[in-house]
């Protein structure tokens, strides 16, 4: 692997989601394993003592260590209730083998942390002296150096597609050819030929354009290309992101890369034709219709642009 291991941790007080977003985050990311904290002493009957907890410790530094050590994942989830920070810092120092490291708390509001508990209750999941602890100790969260997600207004499965955004930004990286390289032409023909059935993709516009391809730790994700058009204007074209990487901010990552590199050629205004389909994407990158609709290969497009 090309990269440690990223161990993902996720917080937060009793009832706020966790393991439900862990379990979605899953099926989200590449390569990975999730262990939750509750499995190492799901024991009958439940002792909370000193010697319980020095146990589960173990278990969980013990599972994780083996883990991340294996070499065969790329991101490692846990998911438990770690009111202290203490309880964290105590996995931390015990894990061996080097990783990457990221901290996530949830948090909800008082009321809809009540209605969460009381389902469960209801559904005999809990036991009803959770509420009020659990509501006690909701506070205690908001020191830790976590990266914070309220969700509040965000179902189980917004709330993992956010973390995994977050996650996946930052194992994107870019690099340019003057020429159409494999990747870039692996990437368009799964996209606009094999998925979308475009038969005229590649053009004579390939040869004078800068290619720019999106790697997800190191593997191909995503292409686009670029070129001076005689007003001085940029024209950017041919963008796609591989199924199973889209709805992570694959593609805006893409943009901006092209963009910058505009910029920094002396750019001032990029143009494109946009998918009627895809305008909304453009139009969150800051990109505005400039024209009329058009077809192309049977396909709506509009032309957009955007000032730099």
């Amino acid at each position: 692997m090309d990269k440690k291991t990223k161990l993902i941790f996720i917080n937060g007080t009793m009832g706020v989601g966790k393991t439900t977003v862990c379990r979605l985050l899953q099926q989200k990311l590449p390569n990975n394993v999730f262990l939750d904290g509750d499995d190492c002493w799901n024991m009958r009957p439940f002792l909370v003592n000193e010697r319980t907890k020095r146990l589960v410790l173990k278990n969980i530094t013990a599972m994780l260590n083996n883990f991340i050590g294996s070499g065969l994942f790329e991101n490692v989830l846990f998911c438990w209730v770690m009111h202290e920070q203490s309880i964290a810092d105590a996995i931390l120092s015990s894990l061996k083998a080097p990783f990457d490291f990221k901290f996530f708390t949830l948090q909800c509001g008082e009321e809809q942390l009540r209605k969460r508990l009381e389902k469960d209750i209801v559904r005999d999941i809990r036991s009803p002296g959770v509420l009020e602890r659990s509501v006690r100790r909701r506070n205690q969260y908001e020191s830790f150096d976590t990266v914070k997600i309220d969700t509040d207004f965000l179902t189980a499965d917004e709330t993992a597609q956010k973390i995994a955004a977050i996650l996946f930004a930052e194992d994107f990286s870019a690099k340019s050819f003057g020429f159409l390289n494999e990747d870039a032409r692996m990437i368009r023909t799964e996209v606009f030929v094999r998925e979308q059935g475009f038969e005229d993709e590649f053009d004579d516009f390939d040869a004078i354009s800068t290619h720019l391809v999106l790697y997800y730790r190191n593997t191909p994700a995503g292409t686009c290309r670029f070129f001076r058009e005689k007003s001085g204007d940029y024209r950017i074209g041919r963008l796609a992101v591989l199924k199973p990487l889209r709805g992570f901010g694959a593609g805006k990552r893409l943009l901006q890369f092209a963009e910058d590199e505009i910029r920094a050629a002396g750019g001032k205004r990029i143009l494109l034709s946009a998918q009627v389909r895809a305008q909304t994407f453009y139009f969150s990158a800051g990109y505005t219709i400039c024209g009329n609709e058009f077809l192309e290969q049977d396909v709506p497009h509009v032309p957009m642009s955007k000032l730099l």
